[in-house]
């Protein structure tokens, strides 16, 4: 039958009436009249209402229907004022994309109707819930607290419809979130996961301290994350699994470091093979803030999602766990804190309600307002406090906003019976000691869990449907600001493959090129040349006279002198002194005379003081061998020689008769100096490489440096030239044990010419020294170096001293001086071979690495991308850095997230719009019928017209 007007009232502003369905429980009050509009529903209304400019023709909204409706009633529609279609009502024309998408979709009539599709509302906050999106915007949430031992597992169980733990310990230490879903489909299910919203981050010598527990570091040991990991635990079908598989949830998340499928029951190795309980006791944490999520699917179930928290308590079984009583205070009052949260406060009525902890931190958190009073244990309610809970009910001790609700579960008992023993025993049909008293008669429309679970489905559905449109414009924004940090993060090329490939071939080529190139080849004879100059400069120099006055010789270098000291210290030789030839022993003594000794006089039979095999060094560059030059100095003393000759000598053997121990052993102390400037040549060596490698690196993969490839193109490099270059220390290692094994010469002309070249040396600055010390030489007679020395200068000291030292006789030295020479010739021939050989082996092994394929076969195996690989494999390579790349990851998966909750919103929202037919709720009388309609946008150009 069509409803006349009479029958549409109207609030005293004009706002349309909420529409409810008859024998739908109201929200309890204090008293048992009609529930007056608080002010701020009637704000949100008169605001929602205004938006729409429709005529006083009743409307979906503001039409009340009953229960044997069936015929659509006509409605009254007109076209919005300009202003309203083009979005200028409180904003310019150059309203921006986001603002007009807000005001096209939020002032919608269909968000008007939304509150009547509670399995839709609470479907799609149950889905917003479950991806997370709680940190973008607000989401209303039912929280279920309560002091420990106040029956919030039963009371959980009975909300559910399943057996829940209720026993203390593993299932009082981290939150559940628990969302009903009801089916069609005639089977059970439960998904268990695990929500994890901060990292386990322990202290490494300590457990946490009550001190620990801060504002900024509300949980310890556990940190916030920047995004939720979900991870799916277990899907069961059998209802009497679920507490098994809950406590092995629980023990998981508590267990963070570890991989959560060794838990798994019946499936993970630590399920198998450890009892429940002594896992329970071996966990990581005490506690964990993180959530175990249950997606119960079922026929029968209410449409419902609630987060049940740990139990306040004040006194832990150990002292060491003090902390956990702060931290449980901590995570109770943030999740009731939140704006949008309705609070379950579970209290038992066998108990003084003063010694409520949780009501404390109600009352900080300025929640009351926001919570209902849920009274447990109604069965062991004390006769001598009826009163006070009366009283309680009635409103005259307002301690919460939303009323109270009593329950009763007895203990032990199948589900099924338990729902029906609580009916039962509000009824007053339930034989025992303590009958539910007659007092509560009045509120019998307040008492059962049933009547519970309808209650929070509707005032969860009508604080969903006030919120959805700030909802979806907080998440809209939000997600058009991931959408702007993602474009602004550099992408991946097109074809990552050809990239990847492409760049390592130019990388392997242009590190070939490089190493063959004239300047690395420039920098490396260099190095070569500096190298030999050093060797050549240690060749050990000899002391040549027999007195305390030192006098050494020095024909390591071209430009090395001995210090000559000042003539005005010396006695000039007079001539009595030059007379008194034949009594050396009356004569003035000269000290510290000083001959310069040039390193090489001149060429002989095609030998010089320098190999010919390298260039000679750039002078302009400093050499890293310098501190090696002077290692050679003083090295032998004809003295020393003598000794040594006469302690390795045997008896009766001739006085010139040298034995081989004396010059091999002098020989090997001589060559044995080079181990360091030689360690030097290999640093200096591979610091050239991987300066020359780098480079090519550079050039190559330079516009790819903050990729991942570049970064590991780099380690592999690093670790390839390693490997190389140790090879190529060992080689040269084995060629350094090889000289100062003992002494070895295959070419006797090659030694025997430098032995005459040192000899020539050597008996000349011995003969100076000589001649000076028998004053037949002027004291200040200089002994220049052969090359500064000019032809007539040579031939002038070449005739002096023929002239006078056959006069003098035999050297008493000349053995010494022989030795000397011999060891000296050795050492040059044996630097020339030592040098050839290690420059030649590091080119012909070190650096044939590089100019060949050896490189090119080794990133191959570190890469594996020439062959056939796994495609994500270039993705990765293409990341940039790891910062970069996780936070490309999370904002992708932020997307994601925000996408599928603009789905789901947009989905429900176009459900409250076009939904045919009737859509009703499993909970009897919990959702209303929603008769066909048409909708009309407001936003097309209509001329005023009746539908």
């Amino acid at each position: 039958m069509p409803r006349t007007r009479e029958s549409v009232k109207y609030e005293r502003t004009g706002s349309p009436t909420p529409s409810v369905r008859s024998g739908t429980m109201g929200p309890p009050s204090p008293s048992p009249l009609k529930r007056k509009t608080p002010p701020s529903e009637f704000l949100e209304a008169q605001s929602v209402s205004r938006s729409f400019i429709r005529s006083h023709a009743p409307s979906v909204e503001t039409h009340l229907r009953r229960d044997d409706d069936v015929e659509p009633m006509f409605m009254e529609m007109r076209r919005l004022p300009d202003s309203f279609r083009s979005g200028q009502q409180d904003s310019p024309a150059s309203q921006n994309a986001d603002a007009s998408f807000a005001h096209q979709s939020f002032a919608h009539p269909t968000f008007a109707d939304i509150g009547q599709k509670q399995k839709a509302c609470n479907d799609t906050l149950g889905d917003l819930q479950t991806l997370g999106v709680s940190h973008v915007a607000a989401l209303p949430e039912l929280v279920l607290v309560g002091d420990q031992s106040a029956g919030k597992s039963s009371l959980m169980s009975g909300l559910a419809r399943v057996n829940l733990p209720r026993s203390a310990g593993v299932c009082t230490r981290c939150p559940l979130h628990i969302r009903l879903i009801s089916s069609r489909i005639d089977h059970w299910s439960c998904t268990v996961s695990l929500q994890q919203d901060y990292d386990f981050q322990p202290l490494p010598d300590r457990k946490p301290k009550t001190s620990d527990v801060t504002v900024s570091n509300p949980f310890p040991p556990w940190v916030k994350m920047s995004h939720r990991d979900i991870k799916t635990f277990k899907t069961i079908f059998d209802p009497s699994e679920i507490e098994e598989v809950l406590r092995w949830a629980q023990i998981a998340i508590l267990n963070h470091r570890r991989n959560f499928e060794l838990f798994i029951p019946g499936e993970g190795a630590v399920a198998k093979e450890t009892p429940l309980d002594v896992a329970a006791r071996e966990t990581d944490a005490q506690f964990s803030p993180n959530i175990v999520a249950l997606e119960i699917k079922g026929p029968g179930l209410p449409d419902l999602s609630f987060y049940d928290l740990p139990g306040v308590f004040q006194s832990p079984e150990k002292e060491e766990d003090e902390y956990i009583v702060k931290v449980v205070e901590k995570l109770t009052l943030e999740y009731i804190r939140r704006e949008k949260a309705i609070i379950m406060w579970a209290l038992p009525m066998n108990i003084d309600l003063e010694n409520s902890t949780c009501l404390g931190i109600i009352r900080k958190a300025k929640a009351a307002q926001r919570t209902i009073g849920v009274m447990t244990k109604a069965d062991q309610l004390p006769s001598q406090n009826v009163h006070n809970w009366v009283a309680m009910f009635r409103g005259e001790k307002p301690l919460v906003g939303q009323g109270f609700f009593a329950t009763s579960r007895p203990p032990n008992h199948p589900l099924e019976d338990a729902t029906k023993w609580e009916e039962l025993f509000f009824g007053r049909q339930v034989d025992g000691n303590s009958p539910w008293p007659i007092e509560f008669a009045e509120f019998a429309d307040r008492c059962g869990v049933e009547r519970l679970l309808k209650h929070l489905s509707r005032k969860l559905t009508e604080a969903f449907a006030r919120s959805l449109p700030s909802i979806k414009e907080t998440v809209y924004k939000r997600l058009n600001t991931i959408k702007g940090e993602l474009a602004a993060l550099p992408e991946l090329p097109a074809n990552v493959e050809h990239e990847v490939k492409k760049s390592l071939v130019e990388f392997l080529n242009q590190v070939k090129t490089a190493i063959r190139n004239t300047r690395f080849s420039s920098e490396w004879n260099t190095l070569n040349s500096q190298f030999q100059a050093c060797i050549f400069k240690m060749k050990p120099t000899c002391k040549v006279k027999d007195h305390t006055e030192l006098q050494t010789i020095d024909l390591s270098s071209a430009d090395s002198e001995v210090a000559t000291p000042s003539p005005s210290k010396r006695p000039r030789p007079s001539d009595s002194t030059v007379r008194n030839v034949s009594t050396p022993s009356k004569r003035q003594r000269q000290e510290n005379v000083a001959t310069p000794v040039k390193n090489e006089d001149h060429p002989m039979g095609g030998i010089s003081r320098a190999s010919s095999v390298m260039a000679a060094p750039d002078l302009h560059l400093p050499s890293p061998f310098v501190r090696y030059f002077n290692r050679g100095r003083c090295a032998m003393d004809i003295k020393d020689i003598r000794n040594r000759i006469l302690r390795n000598k045997r008896p009766g053997m001739p006085r010139d008769l040298v034995p081989d121990e004396v010059r091999e052993t002098l020989c090997i102390d001589a060559v044995r100096k080079w181990e360091e400037p030689l360690d030097t040549y290999i640093i200096k060596t591979t610091e050239l490489l991987e300066k020359t490698a780098n480079g090519a690196l550079e050039e190559s993969l330079g516009l790819l440096r903050r990729r991942l490839i570049f970064r590991e193109c780099h380690n592999h490099l690093r670790q390839f030239i390693d490997a190389a270059v140790a090879g190529q220390r060992s080689r040269l290692a084995d060629m350094f044990n090889s000289e100062t094994y003992q002494l070895y010469m295959m070419n006797d002309d090659a030694f025997h010419r430098y032995k005459a070249l040192e000899m020539e040396q050597l008996k000349r600055v011995r003969g100076i020294i000589r001649l000076k010390a028998l004053t037949l030489l002027d004291w200040d007679y200089a002994a220049k170096r052969v090359e500064d020395m000019s032809e007539e200068e040579k031939i002038k000291e070449r005739k002096l001293l023929d002239t006078h030292l056959p006069k003098l006789g035999k050297d008493p030295y000349d053995t010494e001086i022989e030795v000397a020479g011999f060891v000296r010739g050795y050492y040059m021939m044996a630097a020339a071979r030592f040098v050839e050989g290690v420059t030649m082996n590091v080119n012909s092994n070190l650096l044939r690495t590089f100019r060949e394929h050896q490189l090119d076969v080794y990133l191959d195996e570190k890469f594996r991308i020439f062959g056939h690989c796994d495609p994500s494999l270039y993705s990765e390579l293409m990341e940039e850095d790891d910062h970069t790349a996780k936070q490309r990851q999370q904002l992708k998966k932020e997307k994601d997230k925000l996408e599928r909750a603009m789905t789901s919103i947009m989905e429900l929202e176009s459900l409250s719009g076009g939904t045919n037919g009737t859509d009703e709720s499993s909970d009897a009388g919990a959702a209303n019928v929603i008769h066909s309609h048409a909708v009309i946008d407001l936003d097309t150009n209509m001329e005023e017209e009746v539908v």
